[in-house]
């Protein structure tokens, strides 16, 4: 509680002791009554002072989820991200047989602590989730361990720091300004992010400023610096963004994990540099030198729209549409990593620095960024957009309805065929979900999904999931 409503209380209390007839006896017991609260309020007050001065309280919240899920094909685990669905009737058995998942991975705990100093508020965020790094335990490998005995996963770590006249500084790992997460994302009860939408949290330094009325009009602009996307480059891959939002027009908007809240009408473009980086194999002036880079950019717009606006505290429904469209090369990793090809001819994340590949050698690099041509390196040109609708039935009903489609492919396909397995050139999804809230804090809900991939050799992959979740959040 903060001081000053302590103080308020403490006050309030001593207004109606003093006019109580038990203390109304004579002026002599009105003054020692009196004299009594000050000395009681002087000492809850240096109890308060002690208390702020040993630093800021820290405040834990998070959510238990538990997911029951079945697929149509063996091609994913909770999170489809930007994978593929195995193709059907080829032999493949993951492509030609069901699954069913029981899992509580999504789980989360955060930890959240502020305080403020002369005009700034600062602000140390933690969040984790269970769906780490499992160490060899796979769907199909140990299922026991995987489900069961899940890896506890970093997603946020952060220190910002907001200034009274619209300045933040933030340091850590949050969302990508690309795209302006998570504002925009496709919000499906799938554990997020499906195909065509950007999601993606990364090591970041980001200054942002916001100026206008936050009744009415406002212009969000910022930049960044995130890790880059290459491990051995040295240029950090660069962010820009500004956004407009009026603060007059909102309406209710949620993920399938978070309360609903008010959001503003809003437009966001943003765009991204990234440097990728190799060696042309020559001996001048050494064999093994990266001597050469090319960049690849990508610029992503974004929309929210209120098409029926609500106000807080009124009992009221809200419609809420939302759009996003990209187009750019190597923007693979914003798009958790789905790329539109594989890792033969490149070498690995994980592989030696740098890893070597025909007359040249190529620089690390993940999935689907950049592909080898013609002794050098060529970025995956991508291209996706996404919609969707949010219908939110007035409060004292609790509903929530949702539905979009989304479709991210490549535009030279041609470069992006590495290695033996075909790659894909299309990635698509449509989904339709039910959200009803119990409580404040509990929500059951019930989605839909299609997931389609096609290839570049004709094959096609289409994954069918029912999905049932329940949360309770604290």
């Amino acid at each position: 509680m903060k001081r000053s409503w302590l103080l308020a209380l403490l006050m309030a209390g001593s207004l109606v002791a003093l006019n109580s007839p038990a203390l109304a006896k004579d002026d002599d017991s009105s003054m020692d009554a009196q004299e009594d609260v000050n000395a009681a309020i002087g000492s809850l007050s240096k109890k308060v002072n002690d208390l702020e001065s040993k630093g800021p309280s820290v405040e834990i919240h998070g959510f238990a989820q538990a997911d029951y899920i079945s697929d149509s094909t063996q091609s994913f685990n909770e999170t489809v991200g930007d994978g593929k669905v195995a193709p059907q009737g080829v032999t493949n058995v993951n492509g030609d047989n069901g699954i069913s998942q029981f899992s509580l991975r999504n789980s989360r705990i955060s930890l959240l602590a502020k305080e403020t100093a002369a005009d700034w508020a600062f602000k140390g965020y933690i969040e984790t989730d269970f769906l780490g790094i499992t160490n060899n335990s796979t769907v199909g490998g140990n299922e026991y361990k995987y489900f069961s005995q899940p890896t506890l996963r970093l997603r946020h770590a952060y220190v910002e720091a907001d200034q009274n006249d619209g300045w933040m500084v933030m340091a850590g790992q949050y969302w990508s300004m690309f795209g302006w997460n998570m504002d925009y994302t496709l919000n499906t009860v799938a554990e997020p992010p499906v195909m065509a939408t950007l999601y993606e949290r990364i090591p970041q330094l980001r200054v942002q400023y916001t100026l206008g009325d936050a009744k009415s009009a406002q212009v969000q602009l910022g930049i960044a610096a995130e890790k880059p996307d290459q491990d051995i480059s040295q240029v950090p891959t660069q962010i820009a963004g500004i956004r407009f939002l009026m603060n007059d027009m909102k309406g209710f908007f949620c993920s399938s994990t978070g309360a609903d809240k008010l959001m503003p009408l809003s437009l966001g473009i943003s765009g991204r540099n990234a440097l990728y980086v190799w060696g042309d194999g020559k001996s001048t002036p050494n064999p093994d030198k990266l001597d050469q880079s090319i960049w690849a950019s990508s610029v992503a717009a974004d929309l929210l729209i209120p098409v029926l606006p609500a106000a807080e505290g009124k009992d009221d429904p809200s419609v809420v549409i939302t759009g996003e469209y990209t187009y750019g090369a190597g923007d693979t990793l914003p798009f958790n990593g789905g790329g539109f090809g594989g890792l033969a001819a490149i070498g690995g994340a994980y592989s030696a620095t740098p890893a070597y590949s025909g007359a040249a050698p190529f620089s690390q690099t993940d999935d689907g960024a950049v592909a080898a041509q013609n002794g050098g390196l060529t970025p995956i040109q991508l291209q996706s957009y996404n919609g969707q609708v949010q219908i939110t039935l007035p409060k004292s009903i609790g509903t929530i309805i949702g539905g979009g489609y989304g479709e991210i492919f490549v535009n030279n396909a041609s470069v992006a065929q590495l290695g033996a397995l075909p790659s894909y050139n299309d990635d698509s999804n449509y989904f339709f979900n039910v959200m009803q809230d119990l409580s404040k804090s509990t929500r059951v809900a019930l989605e839909y999904d299609t997931f389609i991939t096609h290839y570049t050799n004709g094959q096609q992959g289409t994954d069918n999931r029912l999905q049932l979740s329940t949360w309770y959040r604290f």
